[in-house]
Protein backbone atom coordinates (compact mmCIF):
# COMPACT_ATOMS: atom_id res chain seq x y z
CA UNK A 1 0.00 0.00 0.00
CA UNK A 2 1.57 3.65 -1.11
CA UNK A 3 0.37 7.13 -0.26
CA UNK A 4 -0.05 9.92 -2.76
CA UNK A 5 -0.77 13.22 -1.13
CA UNK A 6 -2.48 15.61 -2.98
CA UNK A 7 -1.76 19.00 -0.80
CA UNK A 8 -5.28 21.09 -0.74
CA UNK A 9 -6.46 23.49 1.68
CA UNK A 10 -8.70 21.54 4.13
CA UNK A 11 -11.95 22.86 5.89
CA UNK A 12 -11.60 20.52 8.87
CA UNK A 13 -12.45 21.81 12.31
CA UNK A 14 -9.21 21.99 14.68
CA UNK A 15 -9.40 20.07 17.90
CA UNK A 16 -7.48 20.16 20.73
CA UNK A 17 -5.23 16.56 19.84
CA UNK A 18 -4.57 15.33 23.51
CA UNK A 19 -1.99 11.93 24.12
CA UNK A 20 -3.51 9.14 21.90
CA UNK A 21 -2.11 5.78 22.32
CA UNK A 22 -0.09 4.30 19.19
CA UNK A 23 -0.79 0.57 19.42
CA UNK A 24 1.94 -0.13 17.02
CA UNK A 25 4.60 1.75 19.45
CA UNK A 26 3.61 -1.05 22.61
CA UNK A 27 4.44 -4.79 23.19
CA UNK A 28 1.25 -5.39 24.61
CA UNK A 29 -1.26 -4.16 21.74
CA UNK A 30 -3.62 -6.25 20.98
CA UNK A 31 -6.77 -6.52 18.31
CA UNK A 32 -9.36 -8.92 18.30
CA UNK A 33 -10.93 -8.87 14.53
CA UNK A 34 -14.58 -11.00 14.47
CA UNK A 35 -15.18 -12.74 11.13
CA UNK A 36 -18.73 -13.32 10.30
CA UNK A 37 -19.68 -15.69 7.31
CA UNK A 38 -22.37 -18.05 6.24
CA UNK A 39 -22.41 -21.67 7.85
CA UNK A 40 -25.52 -23.34 7.23
CA UNK A 41 -26.44 -27.46 7.58
CA UNK A 42 -29.44 -28.72 6.59
CA UNK A 43 -30.85 -29.04 10.36
CA UNK A 44 -29.36 -25.07 10.42
CA UNK A 45 -30.24 -23.75 6.95
CA UNK A 46 -29.88 -20.07 8.08
CA UNK A 47 -26.88 -20.31 10.91
CA UNK A 48 -24.21 -17.56 10.83
CA UNK A 49 -20.94 -18.71 12.20
CA UNK A 50 -18.42 -15.74 13.71
CA UNK A 51 -14.77 -16.51 14.79
CA UNK A 52 -12.41 -14.25 16.08
CA UNK A 53 -8.37 -14.11 15.50
CA UNK A 54 -6.50 -12.13 17.55
CA UNK A 55 -3.36 -9.81 16.40
CA UNK A 56 -0.69 -8.51 18.74
CA UNK A 57 3.42 -8.41 19.03
CA UNK A 58 5.46 -10.88 20.20
CA UNK A 59 9.32 -9.69 20.88
CA UNK A 60 11.28 -7.40 18.47
CA UNK A 61 13.96 -7.91 16.12
CA UNK A 62 17.03 -5.06 14.88
CA UNK A 63 17.23 -4.41 11.02
CA UNK A 64 19.70 -1.63 10.33
CA UNK A 65 20.18 -0.82 14.30
CA UNK A 66 16.05 0.06 13.66
CA UNK A 67 13.95 -2.00 16.36
CA UNK A 68 10.56 -3.86 14.20
CA UNK A 69 7.67 -4.95 16.30
CA UNK A 70 6.95 -9.11 15.35
CA UNK A 71 3.29 -9.32 14.57
CA UNK A 72 1.23 -12.56 15.62
CA UNK A 73 -2.32 -13.90 14.60
CA UNK A 74 -3.64 -16.08 16.61
CA UNK A 75 -7.60 -17.67 17.20
CA UNK A 76 -6.23 -18.13 20.95
CA UNK A 77 -8.36 -15.66 23.36
CA UNK A 78 -5.06 -15.68 25.83
CA UNK A 79 -2.60 -14.85 22.60
CA UNK A 80 -0.33 -17.65 24.02
CA UNK A 81 -1.24 -20.68 21.91
CA UNK A 82 -0.92 -21.22 17.37
CA UNK A 83 0.62 -18.07 17.25
CA UNK A 84 1.11 -17.66 13.45
CA UNK A 85 3.85 -15.02 12.72
CA UNK A 86 2.88 -11.83 10.40
CA UNK A 87 4.95 -9.41 9.55
CA UNK A 88 7.13 -7.16 11.26
CA UNK A 89 5.70 -3.13 12.02
CA UNK A 90 7.95 -0.43 13.11
CA UNK A 91 6.86 3.30 13.42
CA UNK A 92 8.08 6.58 11.68
CA UNK A 93 6.47 9.68 13.62
CA UNK A 94 2.63 9.25 12.23
CA UNK A 95 3.73 6.52 9.55
CA UNK A 96 3.26 2.28 10.54
CA UNK A 97 5.38 0.64 7.71
CA UNK A 98 5.58 -3.24 7.45
CA UNK A 99 7.86 -5.74 6.63
CA UNK A 100 5.91 -8.88 5.30
CA UNK A 101 7.11 -12.77 5.07
CA UNK A 102 9.24 -12.24 2.46
CA UNK A 103 10.80 -9.07 3.81
CA UNK A 104 9.01 -6.68 1.30
CA UNK A 105 8.63 -3.66 2.80
CA UNK A 106 5.46 -1.17 2.33
CA UNK A 107 3.67 1.77 4.21
CA UNK A 108 0.92 0.01 6.19
CA UNK A 109 -0.51 3.62 7.67
CA UNK A 110 -0.31 6.93 7.18
CA UNK A 111 -2.61 8.91 9.58
CA UNK A 112 -1.56 12.30 8.40
CA UNK A 113 -3.57 11.76 5.64
CA UNK A 114 -5.66 14.92 4.60
CA UNK A 115 -8.85 14.72 2.73
CA UNK A 116 -8.49 14.01 -1.11
CA UNK A 117 -5.24 12.00 -0.15
CA UNK A 118 -5.45 8.84 -2.15
CA UNK A 119 -3.85 5.00 -0.79
CA UNK A 120 -3.44 2.49 -2.92
CA UNK A 121 -5.39 -0.37 -2.10
CA UNK A 122 -4.57 -3.80 -3.67
CA UNK A 123 -7.79 -5.61 -3.71
CA UNK A 124 -7.28 -9.47 -3.43
CA UNK A 125 -3.68 -8.77 -4.75
CA UNK A 126 -4.91 -8.40 -8.39
CA UNK A 127 -7.33 -5.04 -8.23
CA UNK A 128 -5.00 -1.98 -7.42
CA UNK A 129 -6.82 1.50 -7.40
CA UNK A 130 -6.19 4.40 -5.82
CA UNK A 131 -8.82 4.89 -2.95
CA UNK A 132 -9.50 8.72 -2.17
CA UNK A 133 -10.15 10.12 1.88
CA UNK A 134 -13.63 11.42 1.79
CA UNK A 135 -14.02 12.48 5.47
CA UNK A 136 -11.87 13.05 8.32
CA UNK A 137 -13.51 13.99 11.55
CA UNK A 138 -12.81 12.12 15.58
CA UNK A 139 -14.06 10.11 17.77
CA UNK A 140 -13.15 9.95 21.82
CA UNK A 141 -11.56 7.15 23.19
CA UNK A 142 -10.98 7.35 27.21
CA UNK A 143 -11.21 11.23 27.00
CA UNK A 144 -8.68 11.26 23.81
CA UNK A 145 -9.65 12.54 20.37
CA UNK A 146 -8.52 10.00 18.24
CA UNK A 147 -8.59 11.32 14.55
CA UNK A 148 -10.85 8.75 12.21
CA UNK A 149 -10.15 8.61 7.98
CA UNK A 150 -13.14 7.65 6.09
CA UNK A 151 -12.32 6.06 2.24
CA UNK A 152 -14.30 5.77 -0.91
CA UNK A 153 -15.49 3.08 -2.40
CA UNK A 154 -13.64 1.21 -5.33
CA UNK A 155 -15.11 1.78 -8.39
CA UNK A 156 -15.36 -1.90 -9.18
CA UNK A 157 -18.83 -3.00 -7.26
CA UNK A 158 -20.29 -5.80 -7.73
CA UNK A 159 -22.92 -6.18 -4.69
CA UNK A 160 -20.10 -5.90 -2.54
CA UNK A 161 -18.51 -3.05 -0.73
CA UNK A 162 -15.11 -2.00 1.20
CA UNK A 163 -16.24 -0.07 4.11
CA UNK A 164 -12.94 1.40 4.76
CA UNK A 165 -12.50 3.22 7.84
CA UNK A 166 -9.30 3.92 9.81
CA UNK A 167 -8.60 4.98 13.36
CA UNK A 168 -5.71 7.00 14.56
CA UNK A 169 -3.08 4.24 16.08
CA UNK A 170 -5.22 1.63 15.85
CA UNK A 171 -5.55 1.18 12.18
CA UNK A 172 -8.32 -0.21 9.93
CA UNK A 173 -11.83 -1.36 11.39
CA UNK A 174 -10.74 -4.53 9.51
CA UNK A 175 -7.69 -5.18 11.48
CA UNK A 176 -4.35 -4.03 11.50
CA UNK A 177 -3.10 -5.77 8.10
CA UNK A 178 -6.43 -4.95 6.28
CA UNK A 179 -4.47 -1.94 3.95
CA UNK A 180 -2.14 -4.60 2.64
CA UNK A 181 -4.42 -7.59 2.42
CA UNK A 182 -8.01 -5.63 1.66
CA UNK A 183 -10.90 -7.63 0.52
CA UNK A 184 -14.77 -6.36 0.04
CA UNK A 185 -17.75 -7.81 1.68
CA UNK A 186 -20.92 -8.69 0.51
CA UNK A 187 -24.41 -7.12 0.94
CA UNK A 188 -26.07 -10.72 -0.28
CA UNK A 189 -24.55 -12.66 2.12
CA UNK A 190 -23.57 -12.43 6.18
CA UNK A 191 -19.89 -11.45 5.30
CA UNK A 192 -17.80 -8.81 7.99
CA UNK A 193 -14.43 -8.83 9.31
CA UNK A 194 -14.75 -5.97 11.84
CA UNK A 195 -12.56 -5.19 14.89
CA UNK A 196 -14.23 -5.69 18.48
CA UNK A 197 -11.68 -4.70 20.81
CA UNK A 198 -7.71 -3.33 20.88
CA UNK A 199 -5.87 -3.09 24.08
CA UNK A 200 -2.64 -0.86 24.55
CA UNK A 201 -0.63 0.38 26.86
CA UNK A 202 -2.24 -2.05 29.77
CA UNK A 203 -5.70 -0.80 28.92
CA UNK A 204 -8.58 -1.48 26.68
CA UNK A 205 -8.74 1.56 24.02
CA UNK A 206 -11.83 0.32 21.68
CA UNK A 207 -14.68 -1.36 21.62
CA UNK A 208 -17.07 -2.29 18.88
CA UNK A 209 -20.60 -0.72 19.42
CA UNK A 210 -21.97 -3.74 17.82
CA UNK A 211 -20.16 -6.63 19.94
CA UNK A 212 -21.11 -7.59 23.59
CA UNK A 213 -18.17 -9.10 23.72
CA UNK A 214 -14.72 -8.83 22.67
CA UNK A 215 -13.86 -12.79 21.87
CA UNK A 216 -16.65 -14.46 19.95
CA UNK A 217 -16.85 -17.70 18.80
CA UNK A 218 -20.08 -18.53 17.44
CA UNK A 219 -19.72 -22.07 15.46
CA UNK A 220 -22.60 -24.22 15.00
CA UNK A 221 -21.18 -28.34 15.78
CA UNK A 222 -23.77 -30.41 14.45
CA UNK A 223 -23.81 -34.45 15.70
CA UNK A 224 -20.84 -36.24 15.73
CA UNK A 225 -18.86 -32.91 14.44
CA UNK A 226 -19.73 -33.71 10.96
CA UNK A 227 -18.49 -30.54 9.70
CA UNK A 228 -17.27 -29.83 5.98
CA UNK A 229 -13.61 -29.80 6.31
CA UNK A 230 -12.15 -28.80 2.98
CA UNK A 231 -9.42 -26.53 1.24
CA UNK A 232 -8.83 -24.99 -2.26
CA UNK A 233 -5.76 -23.39 -3.80
CA UNK A 234 -4.49 -21.60 -5.10
CA UNK A 235 -6.76 -18.67 -4.36
CA UNK A 236 -6.57 -16.07 -6.28
CA UNK A 237 -6.67 -18.72 -9.83
CA UNK A 238 -6.37 -18.48 -13.46
CA UNK A 239 -7.80 -21.57 -14.48
CA UNK A 240 -7.83 -24.67 -12.49
CA UNK A 241 -8.23 -25.00 -8.99
CA UNK A 242 -7.66 -27.66 -6.21
CA UNK A 243 -9.97 -29.14 -4.07
CA UNK A 244 -8.85 -31.38 -0.66
CA UNK A 245 -11.17 -32.82 1.49
CA UNK A 246 -10.63 -34.67 4.80
CA UNK A 247 -13.51 -36.93 4.94
CA UNK A 248 -14.87 -39.46 2.26
CA UNK A 249 -18.38 -38.07 1.04
CA UNK A 250 -19.51 -37.01 -1.90
CA UNK A 251 -20.14 -33.20 -2.37
CA UNK A 252 -21.61 -30.89 -5.13
CA UNK A 253 -19.67 -27.90 -5.90
CA UNK A 254 -22.14 -24.96 -7.07
CA UNK A 255 -20.16 -21.61 -8.63
CA UNK A 256 -22.16 -18.54 -8.36
CA UNK A 257 -20.68 -15.46 -9.98
CA UNK A 258 -20.96 -11.67 -8.67
CA UNK A 259 -24.57 -11.17 -9.72
CA UNK A 260 -25.38 -14.66 -7.92
CA UNK A 261 -26.19 -16.55 -11.40
CA UNK A 262 -25.23 -20.39 -11.00
CA UNK A 263 -22.37 -21.26 -13.68
CA UNK A 264 -21.17 -24.33 -12.92
CA UNK A 265 -22.23 -27.55 -10.84
CA UNK A 266 -19.89 -29.98 -10.34
CA UNK A 267 -19.91 -33.45 -8.24
CA UNK A 268 -17.14 -33.79 -6.11
CA UNK A 269 -16.19 -37.62 -5.27
CA UNK A 270 -12.48 -37.57 -4.25
CA UNK A 271 -10.87 -36.59 -1.75
CA UNK A 272 -8.29 -35.00 -4.03
CA UNK A 273 -9.54 -33.38 -7.67
CA UNK A 274 -8.42 -30.40 -9.69
CA UNK A 275 -11.32 -28.73 -11.24
CA UNK A 276 -11.36 -26.57 -14.54
CA UNK A 277 -12.39 -23.60 -14.39
CA UNK A 278 -10.67 -21.74 -17.32
CA UNK A 279 -13.89 -20.85 -18.97
CA UNK A 280 -14.74 -18.54 -16.52
CA UNK A 281 -14.17 -14.79 -16.95
CA UNK A 282 -11.71 -12.61 -13.93
CA UNK A 283 -13.46 -11.50 -11.42
CA UNK A 284 -15.12 -13.04 -7.96
CA UNK A 285 -16.80 -15.90 -7.38
CA UNK A 286 -18.35 -17.95 -4.57
CA UNK A 287 -18.45 -21.65 -4.21
CA UNK A 288 -20.28 -23.33 -2.38
CA UNK A 289 -19.84 -26.87 -1.38
CA UNK A 290 -22.65 -29.01 -0.08
CA UNK A 291 -22.37 -32.77 1.61
CA UNK A 292 -26.37 -33.21 1.98
CA UNK A 293 -25.30 -32.52 5.94
CA UNK A 294 -23.44 -28.95 5.70
CA UNK A 295 -23.27 -25.99 3.42
CA UNK A 296 -20.17 -23.40 3.00
CA UNK A 297 -18.89 -20.90 1.03
CA UNK A 298 -15.70 -20.10 0.02
CA UNK A 299 -14.98 -16.47 -2.11
CA UNK A 300 -12.12 -17.28 -4.94
CA UNK A 301 -10.87 -14.79 -7.14
CA UNK A 302 -10.42 -15.68 -11.00
CA UNK A 303 -7.59 -13.90 -12.21
CA UNK A 304 -6.36 -13.73 -16.03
Amino acid sequence: MKTAIIFIVLNFPILVWGQIINHFNHFDSRWNVANTYPAANQQNPNFVATTTTVFGFQGDTLINSEQWLKLYSTNDSLFQNNLSFRGLTKTENDFILYLDTLYQIDTLYNFTLHLGDSVLFNLYGMYPEWIPVIEIDSIQLNGEYYKRFKFAEPNITAFDWLYEEWIEGIGSIHGPLFPIFPVKFSEEIPDSMLVTCTYSDNQQVWHHPSYSSCYVNDVLYIEKQEVLDFRIYPNPFSGRINFQNSRKEDFDLTVFNCLGQVVRQIQITKNSETIDLSELNEGIYMLRFFDHNSIKTVKAIKKP
